[in-house]
């Protein structure tokens, strides 16, 4: 996870993941519930951070989600509305994908925007 591009933070499951296998010993695989504190706690860390320097209104996460369900997304505005003082705001950028996502999740965003880069 680092800062890249406009944003203040890049959450990605994989590659916390394969991060935290590498750190292992013994290359063993983390839980879900490990990899699942250690994104909170970095959103939580830039959030923080951030809001001691006064910079909190427009901070921006992308956030890479492992499986996108309706669950999911609601689970995730609602960790991220409970550090915040206003709602945020969430954008889906579906990127390279001939699948979509299942019914009522696009619903769940306040912005979907396709992308495709073969162009």
């Amino acid at each position: 996870m680092s800062k890249k591009g406009d944003y203040d933070l890049s959450v990605s499951y994989y590659d916390i993941f394969n991060r935290l296998i590498k750190s292992d010993p013994n290359n063993a695989e983390p839980s879900n519930i490990i990899i699942s504190i250690y994104i909170r706690k970095s959103i939580q860390k830039v959030l923080w951070d951030l809001d001691e320097k006064e910079e909190r209104d427009d901070v921006k996460i992308l956030y890479m989600f492992k499986s996108l369900s309706a669950d999911t997304v609601n689970g995730f505005r609602d960790f991220i509305n409970s550090m915040v003082e206003e709602d945020c705001e969430l954008d889906l950028l579906v990127v390279n994908r001939c699948d979509f996502p299942k019914t009522g999740v696009l619903s769940k965003f306040d912005n979907v925007r396709f992308i495709d880069n073969n162009d």
